[in-house]
């Protein structure tokens, strides 16, 4: 599906997977793993989602989704393919937690992925090798599948058997700002479902 011909309004889906990290054993602390992903939402804004902690006495093995959805306009879709998926792997500390390594994968190559999908091993670039016990050891590696639906006002329609008229029928609280393609509050329930989703 190309990204440019998506109609001016659209569900957007999407469905985010952390799988599982390899070649860890260049950190020198690896207990408490998780993963941070960062969504741009627009306006510079972005939602943070942390999969649970993982001990890597054996392969860290996340397993675990997120899922949001939100009507969009096509504006956001044209701003995504510009921005790119950030993917952290850090480590819990009492007091919040430490950066070891962070990746990122380009929008433009999930939407014109086949099927807007796509899973692979993300490479972390470490934040300092002094946190390496040697230099000698691959670089880790954090697995990831990403999928993305879109679904025209008319798909939806047909589907939920109603009509959207305008914005202020979608359903948001405080209805849209054009500019970006979700409220705060929007951002911040999406936070909170993808929390959800997680347990």
């Amino acid at each position: 599906m190309d990204p440019f011909h998506i109609p001016a309004y659209a569900n957007f889906s999407c469905e985010l997977r952390i799988i599982q990290a390899r070649n860890v054993e260049s950190v020198k602390s690896t207990k408490n793993l998780f993963a941070r992903l960062y969504l741009p939402t627009g306006n510079n804004k972005r939602i943070q989602l942390n999969s649970k902690s993982v001990s890597t006495k054996s392969v860290p093995f996340w397993d675990e989704s997120f899922n949001l959805d939100c009507s969009c306009p096509q504006e956001f879709l044209e701003n995504l393919n510009q921005q790119s998926l950030e993917v952290e792997l850090r480590q819990r500390k009492m007091w919040g937690s430490q950066l070891i390594g962070k990746g990122e994968i380009p929008w433009k190559v999930i939407l014109e992925s086949q099927n807007m999908e796509l899973k692979k091993w993300l490479k972390m670039d470490l934040v300092s090798r002094s946190d390496c016990k040697e230099a000698m050891f691959p670089t880790p590696e954090v697995e990831v599948e990403i999928k993305i639906r879109v679904a025209s006002v008319a798909e939806m329609e047909k589907k939920n058997k109603r009509r959207l008229n305008n914005w202020n029928e979608c359903g948001c609280k405080n209805g849209h700002d054009h500019n970006a393609w979700c409220s705060a509050e929007d951002c911040d329930l999406f936070a909170l479902g993808a929390a959800l989703e997680a347990f």
